[in-house]
């Protein structure tokens, strides 16, 4: 046997992180950064819902949940208010943490699971701690409230998939003037990205505000979706 020592492996070439990158998908590229802003907030968004209804939550809040003592397991109304939303970004940074662990090995897991670790506790945060604080204000979800948040969330998602999104992706905006130019292309889908992903943020912070009761959340979200057609067209036109 050699006592020579094996060398050590001297890992990925900028090449093979570029092709695989371009296989796999970036889940955590540098364009992709702003994804972890934009779903901690989503996650913290829930505490304001809680101190627009401070009032109308008991100072305990039954949580539902039968302890070992064999009475209902309460929490205090701050700790549903903050806690709750907070152990949902908790979570969130982890599991982005956790993607851009993978993303730097090149142990990329599947799509599902990518689109579950990024918008897993958005979506749970949304629905779950929002509907937890209503229930506990006496009332509840009503479909004119789930309505915008579907609407919002969807538009995060888009958002977040349109940042490096490449030529052959499924899901992108092909349109002639995005199609015969290279540019175009990427600055029509970096600008999607942006807009989409500030929008759904801001569809849902609407809908908060009114609290499902008008329809000025969902015509800004259905707005928003077909801006980016506009700057596309005008900005194919220019090149022309």
């Amino acid at each position: 046997m050699s006592s020579k020592k094996k060398k050590k492996n001297p890992g990925m070439t900028r090449e093979m992180e570029k092709e695989g990158a371009r296989v796999f998908g970036k889940h955590v590229a540098k364009e992709k950064a702003v994804l972890l802003v934009v779903t901690m907030l989503a996650c913290a968004l829930p505490m304001q819902l809680g101190l627009q209804l401070w009032d109308q939550i008991p100072e305990i809040v039954e949580t539902g949940l039968i302890g070992i003592d064999g009475k209902d397991d309460s929490m205090p109304r701050a700790a549903a208010v903050f806690l709750l939303p907070g152990l949902m970004c908790l979570l969130n940074l982890i599991c982005h943490g956790q993607l851009w662990f993978n993303q730097k090995r090149m142990t990329i897991p599947s799509a599902p699971v990518r689109l579950v670790g990024r918008w897993g506790f958005p979506v749970i945060s949304t629905f779950f701690c929002s509907g937890f604080l209503m229930e506990a204000a006496g009332g509840g979800l009503t479909l004119p409230y789930i309505t915008p948040c579907v609407l919002g969330l969807a538009l995060l998602m888009l958002g977040g998939h349109m940042w490096d999104c490449p030529r052959d992706a499924k899901l992108a905006l092909r349109f002639s003037f995005t199609e015969r130019d290279e540019r175009t292309w990427k600055d029509v889908h970096r600008f999607a990205g942006w807009l989409w992903s500030i929008g759904g943020l801001v569809v849902l912070e609407w809908n908060l505000l009114t609290m499902g009761t008008g329809m000025t959340a969902p015509l800004i979200g259905l707005v928003l979706l077909i801006v980016p057609v506009a700057y596309g067209y005008l900005r194919g036109g220019q090149l022309n």
